[in-house]
């Protein structure tokens, strides 16, 4: 990302009409008109109140923008933030004033009448002046004049009181020229300032209203004078301005255009002992407020904000849900947006969020949730910042929970305690959003439950009801764990070549192998039909090449790859066209492991009394090539096949499937011949149990008697392990002796071991 590449939307008021989205153009050129006809012998003080954000700039720019194309009004603004004091705030006030009125191309009246405002700040801040430089250095006089006093008080005798009195005069004469050499520049400045009073006219302040009102009375448009946000400042800053507008009010030709909240205006008033509302109504003879922004208007800004943003992100417009869009926007986001700053401040930070989570190839989360989760993180912070606790009950994925009226209680609690951090009058929105965003929740609002393909769909579309993906939204990136969407979307688009698909899919830890085709089973309804039997050949390929270890809670990765393939399967109807593709592809290619599953689970449905995926003779085809492609792998090289890791199953399924019921056992029989053969056939016999104690995990390896018995017998096993006993061993051969040797004992015990078959 480059730094151009991403633009935040200012927060700005619009300055010209050309710019206005809410149709807000005509109030302001309304308001304008109001203030250029004003002409009157008393001062028009006029009030645009509104919300934070509801646009009262705005408004005011536009209409100044407008009286300066018509040449209506004399424009100042004046930004009272800066003067702390009334008096200060009125001479600074005047002056400001003055010197606009000189600022373009004055005449010889608005020289006249800038003339008179210096004169009237002057005079109106001598005073101020006086009062202040007295009150800085009229205590240093009177800390030394204390001094000495104490002294006097302590002085006894004829020679002490003369002593205390030379100590006081000095002490005062010291005072007074401390007075005299601090005081010296303020002094010299008020002497200056009084000086150009005197310069300018020797009238008294109403002398001077008085010149001011007949040289405003003279003006043939009116001067405007606009006090912006009010609503910012202190209680006493509050006060003394609207006591400054107060005080002049009768300044002919003079519009004040006053903008505020009112409620936060009025509050401030109170703080300082004036009844807001009712001190407000004397000053304001012409109340305004905001237009109400229409909704529709607004969510035309909001969505062309959005548009903008997909545009540029062409991840997340892949997997876009109109349809869950349009619900959540409808249900959940609305409320949020109530004004054109909360529009500005949610689109500037969407789009950084986007950019995180876009993915190369594929976007990383969902669109419509990102959407909805960025309202809460901007409008209801508290609120976002408390749900990644919450992860496991949001996702519903808590180990054990059960769905009874105490979970359900628990559910209420946490949601009511998300909603109650959100500010109150987002409540009801946030609420709606979590309902919105969490469908795992909907056993408990809707008593409504979701099947397992429901919850594929979802994961697929990386909904943050999902555990596997709640953590990225919230961390905002993808954690390291995570399967990344652009990995799915590769393996999704190499699904017609085995071998593209199996290296990237087997280069993968075969803990991570598991995960990343559980997510796949979200894909299969985009792998292709038309090239059903190339999807067959590759997931029959990848099965050879995958993991084969899984655990009590979790697929093998092979076991993973036949749900996938069956799953494919199932968007065939007609079970002789599964039976057909699977047939071929197993006949042009590798695929024993794969064809295993598919024929014990086939066959294990069957004998439940359940439907299986084949036709009948579709199935006895398939069993028929699956044991003619054992014999033959066993036959040709045996060593090669003692040593593949799942030779037991094949044997076992030689027994299974063959006429006599033996084949398996006959070939044990005629093929172990050595003792490293037969060491071979006893580690494919090698089962693992799993205790826990506490957070100890215990893994026993063992050898179940009734596996010896069901392929050899375990008399011709005892005979080889006496053979064995005066042959030099490796540690794992050695391990494997040592298990044979328990399960005997343990069949000649009567007794067997947790775990067995």
């Amino acid at each position: 990302m480059t730094n151009d590449d991403l633009q935040f939307t200012d927060d700005l008021p619009i300055k010209k009409q050309q710019n206005d989205l809410l149709d807000r153009a005509g109030f302001s050129q309304r308001l304008a008109l109001a203030i250029s006809s004003w002409k009157n012998q008393e001062s028009l003080v006029i009030s645009l109140t509104g919300a934070w954000g509801s646009g009262k700039t705005s408004i005011k720019n536009m209409a100044l923008d407008h009286l300066e194309a018509t040449e209506g009004s004399q424009v100042i603004e004046f930004n009272p933030w800066q003067w702390a004091g009334q008096d200060s705030l009125s001479s600074a006030f005047f002056a400001e004033i003055s010197r606009a009125i000189q600022r373009k191309d004055p005449t010889d009246d608005d020289k006249q009448l800038a003339k008179a405002l210096r004169s009237y700040s002057r005079r109106l801040n001598t005073g101020a002046s006086l009062a202040d430089g007295t009150a800085k250095l009229l205590p240093l006089l009177f800390a030394s004049t204390l001094a000495t006093s104490l002294l006097g008080t302590m002085a006894q005798g004829t020679v002490a009181q003369v002593t205390w009195l030379a100590v006081t005069a000095v002490s005062a004469l010291g005072g007074l020229a401390l007075l005299l050499k601090r005081g010296g520049s303020w002094l010299s400045s008020w002497a200056k300032k009084l000086d150009e009073e005197a310069k300018d006219s020797a009238l008294t302040l109403d002398q001077l209203r008085e010149e001011l009102q007949k040289l405003l009375s003279k003006r043939d448009k009116p001067l405007l004078i606009v006090l912006d946000d009010l609503d910012r400042l202190s209680a006493e800053q509050m006060k003394a301005t609207f006591q400054l507008v107060k005080a002049h009010m009768d300044f002919a030709n003079v519009v004040f255009l006053l903008l505020f909240q009112r409620d936060t205006v009025e509050q401030g008033l109170s703080k300082v002992g004036f009844d807001g509302t009712a001190y407000l109504e004397k000053i304001i003879q012409a109340p305004f407020s905001v237009p109400a922004i229409s909704g529709s208007q607004l969510e035309v800004v909001l969505f062309q904000r959005l548009n903008a943003i997909l545009t540029h992100e062409q991840q997340l417009q892949q997997r876009f849900e109109q349809d869950y869009w349009s619900q959540m926007f409808q249900r959940g986001m609305r409320p949020f947006f109530s004004n054109l700053r909360h529009v500005y401040r949610y689109a500037s930070t969407l789009e950084f969020h986007c950019r995180l989570l876009r993915g190369t190839e594929v976007a990383e989360v969902n669109a419509v949730d990102l959407f909805a989760l960025e309202c809460l993180r901007v409008f209801a912070p508290e609120t976002y910042a408390e749900m990644p606790r919450h992860k496991a009950l949001l996702t519903s994925s808590e180990p054990y929970a059960r769905k009874d009226e105490t979970q359900r209680s628990r559910v209420n609690q946490v949601i009511d305690q998300l909603v109650s951090l959100a500010p109150s009058h987002h409540q009801p929105a946030t609420r709606q959003l979590l309902r919105e965003m969490f469908p795992t929740l909907d056993w408990v609002f809707e008593n409504t439950s979701y099947d397992s393909t429901i919850h594929i769909r979802w994961l697929i579309n990386s909904r943050v009801c999902c555990d596997q993906v709640f953590d990225r939204y919230f961390e905002l990136s993808l954690p390291e764990q995570d399967v990344p969407n652009s990995l799915l979307h590769e393996l999704g688009r190499r699904i017609t070549d085995p071998v593209a698909f199996t290296a990237l899919l087997s280069n993968q830890k075969e803990d991570y192998q598991a995960e990343i085709l559980q997510r796949l089973l979200g894909l299969v309804e985009e792998f292709p039909v038309d090239q059903s039997l190339e999807v067959v050949q590759t997931l029959l390929c990848a099965g050879e090449r995958v993991g084969r270890h899984g655990s009590f809670t979790n697929f093998s990765p092979r076991q993973q790859v036949a749900r996938l393939l069956r799953l494919f399967l199932e968007r065939h109807e007609q079970k002789a066209v599964r039976s057909d593709l699977v047939i071929e592809a197993f006949a042009s290619g590798t695929g024993l492991v794969i064809v295993d599953l598919l024929l014990g689970a086939d066959f294990a449905l069957r004998r439940k009394g359940d439907v299986g995926y084949f036709d009948d003779d579709g199935l006895e085809h398939l069993k028929n090539i699956y044991l003619q492609s054992l014999r033959e792998m066993a036959d040709r090289d045996p060593d090669t096949f003692l040593g593949d890791e799942d030779h037991a199953s094949y044997l076992i399924d030689m027994n299974r499937y063959s006429e006599g019921g033996d084949e398996g056992r006959r070939w044990i029989e005629t093929h172990v011949t050595s003792p490293t053969r037969f060491l071979q056939f006893a580690r494919g016999r090698v089962s693992v149990s799993t205790s826990q104690s506490g957070a100890t995990t215990t893994r026993t390896e063992y050898i179940s008697p009734s596996s010896l018995e069901y392929l050899l017998g375990l008399a011709r096993c005892a005979e080889w392990v006496d053979r064995l006993d005066s042959i030099e061993l490796n540690e794992t051969e050695s391990q494997t002796l040592a298990m044979v040797r328990d399960a005997l004992a343990r069949h000649a015990q009567g007794g067997v071991t947790d775990g067995e078959d």
